[in-house]
């Protein structure tokens, strides 16, 4: 009985030994197929070579074989993310240039034989541009301005970024994202102003918006308007003053100044002159740029007739065109008394006033309250090289269609007046003046090519044309 119990527990023991034998081999042959399975990943992958396994440490060895396989998995995974990141970024540009290619081509086959036409056109009163006759050069007036503008401070206050400062250092280095095909000109310089007029008479614009500052303010403009007068005369072209809103502007200082621009300049020929729908009163136009931040009663005082200030019947009365922004400044324009309104900015979006799909309403309030509304449309908006943290309201010109599409908003408005932003305000990106390739070793300037810099002067032609043809029924108001 003994021996059978003996036997038994031997019996026993050896088959504990036996399971446990083939558990180890079990992990064992586990732990060669893990360690061995990367070798064979790699093995087809040319010009790889790989050391000879010590079986004798593949069991010491085997939690580390697969940490290292999963720090392997884990490149393997960043560096295919890398790789479709890359591809993806890389489609993309090739997507935008090859819109951009076809938007360019389109504008080659259908655009382009339109506006290459020599025909001459006539002059439109009832299209407005802004003018800035503000820049000063180092040839031609022994110091820069403008050209060398500042980097301006960020307006949003939780914007964290950092971004440059300082000045611009012209000629190389102007304060603007397109570079001037002139070069860094002078705005006093006698022949600068008269090309600018030729240019302009050869678009159908017919109204000058001249940016004026009173004399002895900061960046006055006024020791030029007498030559700007006169070049737009000489090529039958009118002027209005737009007036800035300059250190310590206000209702009542206004009229002074209002006073010195009528005594100057108000019998000048090139003045323009519209007749006023209320009254039927031949008046010259003032834009005022900025209307809103003073409140509505400070302008009733002088644009009411009631007003204890009025304008109005004097020898300073005129049509006054305050700015609407948004949309409550609606109310402002009527209870301030002003005669108008324009929208200026050239950034679809940025403002209600800006903004394309509110133009038919907004003639719908000039209408109904005997007003004068003049939308204003633009090629296209940026100023990252004056405030670089706005990016955001960049408008892309897209080789001349969102000029297309502001023009179109503006004839589908029911306007019967319209005004581009602008001419040459190079610092915000709007002007239709010619613009060359050109950079410097940090910055490489935007320009009009294929197109070529004349683009948005023939295109302003085309459109003025189309805007004449639409209103071939409404009489100049000068």
């Amino acid at each position: 009985m003994f021996g059978s119990v003996v036997t038994a527990l031997s019996l026993r023991r050896c088959f504990y030994l036996s399971a446990i034998v083939v558990i180890l081999s079990t992990l064992m042959a586990a732990v060669i197929i893990v360690k061995l399975s990367p070798l064979e990943s790699v093995k087809c992958q040319p010009h790889m070579v790989t050391s000879p396994v010590e079986w004798s440490t593949l069991s010491s060895q085997g939690q580390a074989g697969v940490g290292d396989l999963i720090i392997a998995v884990h490149e393997n995974r960043s560096r295919m993310q890398e790789l479709n990141e890359k591809s993806y970024g890389e489609m993309r540009q090739k997507m935008v240039q090859n819109k951009v290619a076809r938007i360019s081509n389109r504008m080659r086959k259908k655009i382009m034989p339109l506006i290459n036409r020599n025909s001459s056109i006539d002059t439109n009163y009832n299209v407005h541009i802004f003018y800035y006759p503000w820049y000063r050069s180092l040839e031609f007036d022994k110091s820069w301005k403008h050209w060398n503008h500042d980097y301006l401070p960020n307006w949003k206050k939780n914007d964290k970024r950092v971004f440059p400062d300082g000045k611009h250092k012209p000629p190389d280095d102007i304060g603007a994202n397109y570079y001037p095909s002139l070069g860094c000109y002078s705005s006093r310089d006698p022949q600068v102003i008269n090309l600018h007029m030729k240019q302009l008479k050869e678009t159908g614009v017919g109204v000058v918006v001249v940016s004026w500052i009173p004399p002895n303010a900061i960046d006055s403009t006024d020791s030029v308007m007498s030559d700007i007068l006169d070049a737009a005369h000489r090529y039958s072209l009118k002027v209005a003053p737009h007036i800035e809103p300059y250190a310590g502007r206000n209702p009542i200082n206004l009229i002074e100044h209002l006073k010195y621009l009528f005594s100057e300049y108000g019998k000048h020929p090139a003045l323009h002159r519209i007749k006023r729908e209320t009254d039927g009163a031949v008046l010259p136009v003032m834009y005022i740029y900025d209307s809103y931040v003073f409140p509505s009663n400070s302008w009733w005082e002088l644009l009411s007739d009631r007003g204890n200030l009025t304008l109005r019947g004097s020898e300073i009365d005129a049509v006054y065109m305050g700015l609407l922004v948004d949309t409550q400044h609606k109310n402002h324009i009527k209870k301030s008394h002003f005669d108008g309104f324009y929208t200026y900015f050239a950034t679809n979006g940025f403002s209600f006033g800006s903004s394309w799909k509110n133009w038919k309403d907004l003639n719908k309030f000039a209408e109904q309250n005997e007003l004068l509304f003049i939308p204003s449309v633009g090629p296209g908006y940026i100023d990252t090289q004056v405030r670089p943290w706005n990016a955001d309201n960049t408008r892309h010109r897209r080789h001349g269609q969102y000029y297309g599409y502001a023009w179109s908003s503006a004839l589908n408005s029911g306007a019967t007046t319209v005004s581009i932003t602008s001419f040459n305000e190079w610092h915000e990106g709007t002007q239709i003046e010619p613009a060359r390739p050109a950079s410097n070793k940090d910055f490489t300037y935007l320009d009009y090519e294929p197109e070529g810099p004349n683009l948005y002067l023939n295109l302003t032609k085309l459109w003025v044309e189309q805007f004449t043809k639409k209103y071939k029924n409404a009489k100049p108001n000068d």
